[in-house]
């Protein structure tokens, strides 16, 4: 698959899974800083949100993307495919403690 060409197997959800994750998991760790709602963020802070929302972003579509050149090789299948990005999707959702639509609805809160 050349670079320009589109996932077929779905990368773009596992983009946005990853940006789900690591939003969550920013969220909860500024709020463990101690930051307040309206104040301003440090450069530390600033860096540490950046890295915790781009991380889980590249990890899954890294993954989906071995995992796809491993199905379009032939020494995979879809279903294996599939299997994996959702399994390691629920995963880190359920890591950084959102469990249903509610948990995701209370970070914006």
């Amino acid at each position: 698959m050349a670079k320009n060409d589109v996932n077929p197997r779905g990368g773009a959800i596992w983009g946005l899974m990853g940006f789900v994750v690591g939003a969550g998991l920013a969220f909860k760790v500024i709020s463990a800083m101690g930051v307040q709602e309206g104040e301003d963020l440090t450069t530390t802070e600033i860096l540490i949100v950046g890295v915790l929302l781009i991380a889980p972003i590249w990890v899954l579509m890294t993954i989906a993307e071995r995992l796809s050149a491993e199905v379009t090789a032939g020494k995979s299948t879809e279903v294996t495919y599939w299997t994996t990005m959702t399994g390691l999707s629920v995963t880190a959702l359920a890591l950084v403690g959102i469990t249903s639509i509610d948990d995701l609805l209370a970070l914006t809160k």
